[in-house]
């Protein structure tokens, strides 16, 4: 059967939306036969779904979008319907509406950027650039660039495609409900991070207003969050609005992380948005911004104290938070801000970097971003460069110190010198690092994060930082590291170099062992997280979107560590 007509967006979208569905186990499926490659059949609620692809590693099953066929239930053809798909999937017409009005953002959103972006060659943008024109979005959740509440004009405005700039909207916030955590005293912060000229001009605003630094504090909001909300919900008393001011800032690929264009040396901000995108609210939890710059620094004594991080790993500090809002149920994530050191601060002379979701971008000639570098050093020798220089080290991470992060996409970010892997950045620690505390190396960690916030005083495992064993965190390393991250760049070094994934992952599995072979400790500790086990559990990110009866779903996915080790 061929399909009936449909545009690139719209197929990718379905691929994506087909491939979670098959992965999670959402509904009925018949592989037709037991090879790699392997037509399915996908029995909907009143349709059925005809298509082919094959067996990637971690049990991910890659469709070929362009064999995707919609029939009814006697196999008669029918147009590809997102509505009749949907409809067996979520439990209410209001959910599968949501559903809908998010998939069909992300196709609208995806078809404007093919018809309005182009770009020659992405292989020689510096890192924020890079970061902003990886276009392509999330490569497993279907709804990658749903950006609930954008315009095609904020898209245009706010989207980090589009390669526009702009200045922070600045608000006065009365000081009783806002707590911070800066890294000096607060005029002094705010001296040094927006200029004497910006800083100066905000204070005349207050002035002008009868205000003072004493009873307000001064907050940066992002000029689309103040447009669709914050200007409609916030008591004129508590909020003043003071107006755009300062450096000209551009969206990162995360929407809501901000690099500054006027100044790459100096900091990224973050700010919460009122968005939906893949399966999160973009907000900012509110326990979690005082509390990044504890984290950041405790982290980073860490790898100091460690010869082996201390060479290999360099970390993005959270070094500032201030949050407001707290007890106010409507504004409550809304309004805050996290001062990130920027990635550029941390490159040495002659070092580039790239995040690394981009590694397995196609550019404009159809070849891989890293071709050229493959091609420069050879397949193999980059690959073992790349596992020593940036795998193992986060797993050291996790083995040596019991600390969990979500090393994924733009979140890890690779530095090499003309392609030659180097070393490894990570960021964003606020919301994602885990520990247990009986895997945790130095204990003192659960101790001063616990006295952070009086949300951590009694709360239950799982909840915040802690979780309650090992597992929890072999499950976010493995995820977010192996599963929904390297199996992309296996997959596709598989089909454009013909490197098989069993190798690829064979690389892997031997570094990591060799890496504790000489340690009884670390020995230990590795085999505690049980990582070769045959099948592993795996979050299930899309059944988390569709169902509101939990806050994660989970499910048993083949091991391809441990397939490789055979």
């Amino acid at each position: 059967m061929q399909q009936l007509s449909q545009s690139k967006s719209e197929l990718r979208v379905w691929k994506q939306l087909l491939e979670a569905i098959v992965f999670e186990n959402l509904l009925p499926v018949s592989f037709l036969s037991d090879e790699k490659e392997t037509n399915i059949h996908i029995s909907g609620q009143n349709v059925d779904y005809i298509c082919r692809g094959e067996w990637s590693s971690f049990s991910r099953f890659r469709i070929f979008p362009e064999t995707i066929v919609q029939t009814d239930k006697q196999g008669n053809r029918l147009p590809l319907s997102l509505f009749r798909l949907t409809e067996g999937l979520v439990p209410s017409h209001a959910e599968q509406s949501r559903l809908l009005e998010e998939l069909q953002q992300t196709i609208l959103l995806c078809e404007w950027n093919e018809k309005h972006l182009s770009f020659d060659d992405r292989r020689k943008l510096p890192l924020e650039e890079l970061d902003a024109a990886v276009v392509e979005g999330h490569p497993y959740h279907p709804c990658f660039k749903a950006r609930t509440g954008f315009s095609v004009k904020d898209h245009q405005e706010f989207g980090p495609e589009n390669g526009k700039s702009f200045q922070l909207f600045w608000v006065a916030v009365k000081r009783k409900h806002v707590r911070l955590a800066l890294p000096c005293e607060e005029k002094r912060f705010y001296e040094k991070e927006l200029g004497e000229k910006t800083f100066s001009f905000l204070l005349d605003s207050l002035h002008k207003r009868n205000l003072s630094l004493k009873d307000y504090c001064l907050l940066p909001v992002h000029p689309w969050q103040w447009k669709q909300k914050l200007s409609y919900e916030a008591d004129t008393n508590d909020i003043i609005p003071i107006g755009s001011a300062g450096d000209y800032y551009h969206a990162s690929q995360s929407v809501r992380s901000l690099w500054n264009k006027s100044n790459k040396e100096k900091a990224t901000i973050k700010l919460p948005l009122n968005m939906v995108n893949t399966s999160s609210l973009r907000t900012l939890e509110p326990h979690s911004i005082c509390t990044a710059p504890t984290i950041s620094s405790w982290l980073e004594k860490i790898i100091q104290s460690d010869a082996y991080l201390k060479k290999n790993v360099s970390i993005l500090k959270e070094y500032a938070g201030i949050v407001a809002f707290e007890k106010n149920d409507s504004l409550c994530g809304h309004v805050a801000a996290i001062w990130r050191e920027s990635g550029t601060s941390k490159l040495a002379h002659e070092e580039e970097a790239a995040p690394f979701n981009a590694l397995t971008l196609y550019e404009k000639d159809h070849s891989l971003l890293i071709a050229p570098w493959i091609e420069t050093y050879g397949l193999e020798k980059w690959v073992e460069q790349l596992i020593q220089v940036t795998i193992v080290p986060v797993w050291h991470l996790f083995v040596a110190h019991g600390l969990a992060v979500e090393a994924h996409a733009q979140n890890m970010i690779l530095v090499h010198r003309n392609g030659w892997p180097k070393r490894v950045m990570l960021r964003d620690f606020h919301e994602s690092l885990e520990y247990s505390v009986d895997f945790l190396k130095e204990k003192a960690l659960h101790q001063d994060i616990s006295a952070l916030h009086p949300d951590y005083q009694h709360a239950p495992n799982d909840q915040y930082y802690w979780m309650s064993s090992v597992e929890g965190l072999r499950e976010l390393v493995m995820d977010t590291l192996f599963v929904f991250h390297l199996s992309d760049l296996s997959y596709v070094l598989e089909k454009e170099f013909h490197f098989s994934e069993d190798k690829f992952w064979r690389l892997i599995q031997v570094a990591l062992e060799n890496h504790t072979f000489h340690s009884s400790e670390l020995k230990k500790r590795a085999k505690e997280i049980k990582y070769t086990d045959e099948n592993i559990k795996t979050e299930s990110l899309f059944t988390r979107k569709i169902s509101t009866k939990k806050a994660e779903f989970h499910h048993i996915v083949k091991n391809s560590l441990a397939r490789s080790g055979k």
